[in-house]
């Protein structure tokens, strides 16, 4: 006599047993997934001991922006043989004081600041990229080709785009995008997409061989051809329609049959609507609230802003305190109501204080909120059952679970690119480099590096370089932060007229780690690929994308509703929008968002999201190797090949283009 009807099978030690082998062949498909062989441009050492194109930021500096090269030596020696001691010797952070003596390694704070001296940055997870991991590609297993030389077309066109983003950081995205309008430093929304647009690599007419890496990033960026091909991605969704991704603007809706949303009393509850009264205190909503339910509670799309025409590390001495690691942070000014995301610096200031997976999680909540407008992919085995629903497996846990864990993962394997190998620079230290250059070419030393600064800034419109100029004499005006007087010796002479530096959207300027890849792009990748394989992306015929299947949405203060954030009103071209184009264009909003703050240059974001997207594949390929029953999940990739993870029930695979993904997880190392 049993007191069960039945056991599993396997069970106990044949389960055991069978479970050791599922792991080890997890190991097989680890070892096809490539070596992540890496190769960095060649600029740290062909730009002398000051390591002028490299990252330094936090360490200490000379006058004129030079590493204290001991130092960054130093530095790079700790990084790439994972000497935690080591590191803890370096003049940073806790290890520096204000208090003096001054040196070469504890140089003086340039600029006074409101509350007194603020303390030191220290480097950002230094040694991540050395950490092993069980589940997905090891982080070492993945690459991202070089950076664009600063010689290249491409990363004059990069330093331009960015040079355009900052002085359009306070324009409404519509404007933009229709070229009206006046920007930062009086300059034309017009002028600004003409100088772009007769750039080289942004109009189509780079002449010469580009690496296969350039020449890929040259084919899908597009050409500036008015406001509308401005700040894009690389993704045919990201160039369509609205800027903003309709997952950051629009929200879900319970709006019923009156009698559902009772009163006290019983009588039939109040909806919010959106005019200008509107306070967003009632249960009943609709899409156009803005509202993204989370269980019984609703995060709210409306964020809070950094206050416009407020921009920082446009003097020279606020720039090298920044570069010598003084803490800039906490020093923003934000507006007292919150508002849907309308311009460049909305976008800015939601990436400089998002949890990392944030807007993927906000995205996931609004598609598992609404299973009928946006079902699973029909390779999953509840999908298509008429008996069984999805929950522990394949439902709200699983994803919700996975688009959080995939950006752990996705950060060790960028903090590996960006640490251990390309160690490149941020924007701001390549507008520094500009400006010296401007000021007196002698200041940047070393072999024919002058002349490498000159082509770059030969490259750069001359309007560009003219309204920065302009709109930082008059940000130095306003700032609350000021240089000490008198200067110190040696600080270079710069005129305002050649005050080229990148004027900063977030106080303390760049993170205190390099540039290339980029972070946010990276778990932006990794997590848009986890929605865009757990939600179905085409319709029957499996090639066509599902339509958008909620009312396109575009925000405006024009109804008097500014105080209450604005409110969202039909988009007027609410025609092509698809599901994976808006997920693709989230990704590309994140990424890019980081760029208009002015931390990433465009290719930190494209290499990076694509880097993602691979950490998000090899996790989805051992999880569905996992599975005693038939699965399979279908998107379209980045680069806009199909691609389909498919089980057998045993072993995974990945078929991209029709082909074995082998080469594709090594494509992009070069």
């Amino acid at each position: 006599m049993t007191n069960t009807l039945g056991i599993p099978r396997p069970d106990c030690h044949s389960r055991r047993t069978r479970s050791s082998e599922r792991r080890a062949s997890l190991a097989e498909l680890a070892s096809r997934r490539g070596a992540g062989v890496t190769s960095p441009n060649g600029e740290e050492t062909g730009f002398g001991a000051g390591r002028l194109a490299n990252y330094h930021k936090s360490l200490p500096h000379d006058v004129l922006g030079r590493v204290h090269a001991p130092t960054y030596q130093a530095m790079v020696a700790a990084l790439t043989s994972g000497d935690a001691g080591s590191l803890e010797t370096l003049p940073i952070g806790a290890n520096r004081s204000n208090a003096g003596p001054f040196t070469e390694t504890n140089p003086p704070q340039y600029a006074e600041y409101p509350g007194g001296a603020p303390g030191y940055r220290k480097l950002t997870s230094p040694l991540t990229g050395l950490v092993y991991d069980t589940q997905g590609a090891d982080a070492g297993a993945l690459a991202i080709g070089a950076a664009p030389e600063i010689t290249s077309p491409e990363f004059a066109a990069e330093m331009a785009e960015l040079y355009a983003m900052a002085l359009l950081r306070d324009n409404y995205f519509t404007d933009i995008a229709t070229g009206t309008g006046t920007a930062a430093g009086g300059i034309a929304v017009q002028t600004i997409i003409d100088a772009l647009g007769s750039v080289p690599f942004l109009n189509g007419s780079v002449t010469g061989k580009l690496s296969p890496a350039a020449q890929r990033r040259y084919e899908t960026r597009g050409t500036i051809t008015d406001g509308n091909s401005l700040f894009r991605g690389s993704t045919p969704g990201s160039k369509h329609g609205h800027w903003v991704s309709q997952f950051m603007l629009s929200g879900n809706s319970n709006d019923s049959p009156a009698g559902k949303f009772v009163n006290l009393d019983g009588t039939v509850a109040p909806e919010n609507g959106a005019g200008p009264d509107f306070r967003g205190i009632c249960a009943e909503v609709d899409h156009n609230d803005g509202f993204v339910f989370f269980g019984t509670q609703i995060i709210d799309q409306r964020s809070i802003v950094a206050q416009p025409c407020v921009d920082y590390l446009t003097s020279w001495a606020t720039w090298l305190d920044a570069q010598n690691g003084v803490d800039g942070n906490n020093f923003d000014i934000f507006l007292g109501r919150r508002r849907y995301l309308t311009t460049p610096r909305d976008i800015a200031t939601y990436v400089h204080y998002d949890a990392l997976y944030q807007a993927y999680l906000v995205a996931c909540l609004m598609m598992a909120n609404d299973g009928r407008s946006f079902p699973k992919d029909r390779g999953m085995p509840e999908t298509r059952s008429s008996t069984r629903s999805a929950f522990a497996s394949f439902g709200g846990p699983h994803i919700l679970s996975l688009v959080t864990e995939v950006a752990t993962r996705a950060l060790k394997a960028v903090w590996r690119q960006k640490w251990m190998h390309h160690r490149r620079m941020r924007p701001e230290v390549a507008a520094a480099l500009i400006t010296l250059h401007a000021a007196d070419p002698d200041h940047l030393g070393h072999g024919d590096v002058a002349d490498r600064v000159g082509m770059l800034r030969g490259a750069i419109p001359a309007s560009l370089l003219t309204a920065i100029a302009a709109h930082n004499l008059e940000q130095n005006g306003a700032s609350r932060i000021k240089p000490k007087a008198p200067p110190p010796e040696g600080f270079p002479t710069i005129q305002d007229s050649a005050n080229y530096l990148l004027p900063m959207a977030f106080p303390e300027g760049s993170p205190t780690h390099p540039a290339y890849g980029a972070g946010h792009a990276t778990v932006a990748g990794a997590c848009v690929t986890m929605l865009k394989a757990f939600f179905e992306m085409f319709e029957a015929d499996g090639v066509t994308e599902r339509a958008w299947p909620w009312p396109v949405f575009m925000p405006t203060f024009s109804n008097g509703n500014q105080n209450e954030g604005g409110e969202l009103v039909p988009a007027s071209d609410a025609a092509g929008y698809t599901v994976q184009g808006e997920l693709d264009k989230l990704a590309m909003n994140i990424a890019n968002a980081r760029n208009m703050a002015g931390v990433h240059y465009y290719t930190d974001y494209y290499e990076s999201l694509r880097l993602g997207e691979r950490v998000a594949v090899s996790i989805i390929e051992e999880q569905l190797s996992l599975y005693d029953e038939p699965v399979s999940m279908s998107f379209t990739t980045f680069d806009g090949e199909p691609i389909r993870i498919t089980s057998n029930g045993d072993s995974a695979r990945v078929i991209v283009d029709g082909s074995h993904a082998a080469d594709w997880y090594e494509r992009y190392a070069s």
